[in-house]
């Protein structure tokens, strides 16, 4: 029996992830120009699915966006048009240029303002977590945009319990964005950066720089204090290796606002300062809007944390 559209509230979190995907209009051209290749690119770099809308609503003009991890940067941004399946179902194709991961949001911007606002539909796949390509059957439901959410407070019941300092240290294994050397063979289909043939022209393999998720041993500190309104600070000291011969220190303080539900908690991070230094290179810079989602649990005294990538954090207060 169909159902009645209604408004629905989202969290901040979705919006500030939308808003982050959507803003920089550069990757347009370049998302445009990926959609018209889909047709010849092969299945195993596919992201394919359905958008499910309220009944009523046409979805004509929206888009699934993929956004790249990390996604504070999103430095690869590709979307696809929707095209009607018929009923509430519309479809999507994403033509990826690699494996990922990647974040997956519909989106159909009513008002025209490319930004996620009051108005719009708007989903998120699977809450905001990582997806690998190749992936079919991947379901997105979409509900319309309601009130100011940009400045929405936490409403739900576990804010309370969690207000308060934190704090964490471990080593452990994590999953680190990097670049490495590969050997491919020449006939091959493969990606990254070609550095020729291994062994000169005719060589039987090319010499390729691949950028991916590589395991790496990861040393941090963090401390993670929640208000009671749900506004969050959040400082993290990382190091992690660099090379085979020295180490990189990351420290990052991200700023925003928590929300909780079904066992998730969604840092709507708002902003931030990041700084990295080792290998005698340096730098430091803003942290752009973005939401990031995790499972977690409150009990006796310990607030853990968990989620793709290694993640296993234990939070302990003070």
């Amino acid at each position: 029996m169909p159902v009645t559209a209604r408004p629905a509230a989202f969290a901040p979190a979705l919006l500030l992830a939308a808003t982050a995907c959507f803003a920089s209009a550069p990757d347009k051209a370049a998302a445009n120009a990926s959609e018209a290749a889909a047709e010849g690119v092969q299945q195993r770099i596919a992201i394919t699915g359905d958008v499910q809308v309220p009944a009523g609503v046409g979805m004509e003009g929206g888009k699934v966006v993929a956004c790249s991890s990390p996604y504070q940067s999103c430095k690869t941004k590709i979307e696809a048009p929707l095209r009607h399946a018929g009923g509430t179902s519309w479809t999507y194709a994403l033509a990826l240029p690699d494996r990922g991961p990647w974040q997956l949001i519909a989106w159909k911007d009513v008002d025209g303002d490319d930004e996620a606002s009051p108005g719009d539909y708007l989903g998120i796949a699977r809450d905001g977590a990582e997806i690998a390509a190749p992936a079919s059957a991947v379901r997105i439901a979409v509900k319309r945009v309601e009130g100011d959410q940009t400045s929405a407070k936490a409403s739900n019941g576990d804010i309370p319990g969690l207000a308060g300092s934190w704090s964490q240290a471990s080593t452990g294994t994590e999953l680190v964005i990097g670049s490495k050397i590969k050997f491919q063979p020449s006939m091959a289909t493969g990606y990254g950066t070609n550095l020729g043939g291994t062994f000169g022209p005719g060589s039987a393999t090319n010499t390729t720089i691949v950028t991916e998720s590589m395991p790496v041993t990861v040393r941090r500190q963090m401390s993670l204090v929640i208000r009671q309104d749900g506004t969050f600070t959040w400082r993290i000291t990382k190091t992690q290796p660099e090379g085979k011969s020295c180490t990189k220190t990351i420290t990052q303080e991200k700023l925003g606002r928590i929300q909780t539900a079904g066992g998730k908690m969604i840092f709507a991070i708002q902003g931030g300062q990041e700084s990295w230094s080792g290998c005698g290179k340096g730098g430091s810079g803003t942290i752009s809007p973005r939401s990031e989602t995790y499972s977690y649990s409150n009990a006796g005294g310990a607030l853990r944390i968990t989620g793709p990538g290694g993640v296993n954090w234990a939070f302990r207060r003070g």
